[in-house]
């Protein structure tokens, strides 16, 4: 966490099981972290990847954006592909 960043909750997670937390004590040992550290950096790496939805509607804004259709990009992978086969014959 950046020095940025400022803690604003804690969090309690309820009835995990005995061998999840013995697993991530592990892990966190294994990196010489603190399991709270651990945690952290596990959470922050999954808040900070994007979805599948999350990354098509990306795709869908920027091909909107430049006003590129999905039969324009199916054009061009066919075009690249018949180079392709063209030149490897």
């Amino acid at each position: 966490m950046s020095s940025t960043e400022e803690i604003t909750t804690n969090l309690t997670v309820r009835a995990l099981p005995a061998r999840v937390r013995a697993t991530l004590a592990a892990r966190a040992k294994a990196r010489r972290q603190s399991l709270n550290a651990y945690l952290l950096d596990v959470l922050s790496r999954e808040a900070s990847t994007p979805t599948m939805d999350e990354v098509l509607a990306d795709i869908d804004s920027t091909r909107a954006s430049i006003g590129l259709t999905t039969d324009d990009a199916v054009v061009a992978v066919r075009t690249v592909r018949d180079a392709e086969d063209a030149r490897w014959g």
